[in-house]
């Protein structure tokens, strides 16, 4: 985020990480299907997307590492309750919050203001689909 655009967006919370598609995941008990068999490219590498409804206690972010490996976790910073971002060319998220707390991808806070580490959730690949434990 850049500019005067991009200072807009932080000050309402506004993420450049879209929902995934519904079609692709389903909510069965305290756990998450994520069918990405189905659809490879729907989180493309270096990429996240959130999964928000369907029964969900809270929002969820999937970020697709540049090594190949699924990451999870509760889409919200423990600072600002915003959403969560990847940081491009990097392994770490960021707040969508004008403050931009970041993390590592082990969830710890890094810089800005929040102290408390992101909710990360266990995610393992089964039959083509990642399934995410809530």
């Amino acid at each position: 985020m850049a500019g005067v655009s991009g200072f807009f967006k932080a000050l309402l919370g506004k993420c450049e990480t879209k929902p995934l598609s519904p079609e692709l995941w389903s909510v069965e008990g305290s756990k998450v299907v994520v069918k990405i068999s189905q659809k490879p490219d729907a989180i493309p590498k270096g990429g996240a997307a959130y999964l928000q409804g369907k029964g969900l206690q809270e929002p969820l972010l999937i970020v697709h590492t540049d090594d190949d490996k699924y990451l999870s976790f509760t889409n919200r910073c423990t600072h600002a309750k915003r959403k969560i971002d990847p940081i491009a060319g990097e392994r770490r998220l960021r707040c969508c919050s004008v403050m931009h707390s970041k993390f590592d991808y082990d969830g710890k806070p890094l810089s800005g203001p929040a102290k408390d580490p992101l909710k990360r959730h266990q995610v393992e690949t089964d039959q083509g689909n990642l399934v995410v434990r809530v």
